[in-house]
């Protein structure tokens, strides 16, 4: 445990993990933004009703919402 403790400790690891949170903060702000215009699809709202469906049923977006609220 001592090199994890002393790679998140270094500068380099310190870089690394910004980084990582980063790329995940594009790619939670990409997601919801590709799913929000869906409301401008012509479809009477039907995408964007599967979109939010998608979102409050899938396991993996549940898992994916806990680990942000976490590391907020």
């Amino acid at each position: 445990m001592s090199w994890f403790k002393d790679t998140i400790t270094s500068t380099l690891g310190r870089k690394l993990m910004m980084a990582l949170t980063g790329l995940f903060l594009i790619v939670f702000l990409v997601g919801h933004v590709s799913g929000n215009t869906l409301l401008f699809k012509g479809d009477d709202g039907l995408a964007f009703n599967a979109y939010a469906k998608f979102m409050t049923t899938n396991p993996a977006v549940k898992v994916l919402s806990y680990i942000t609220y976490f590391s907020i």
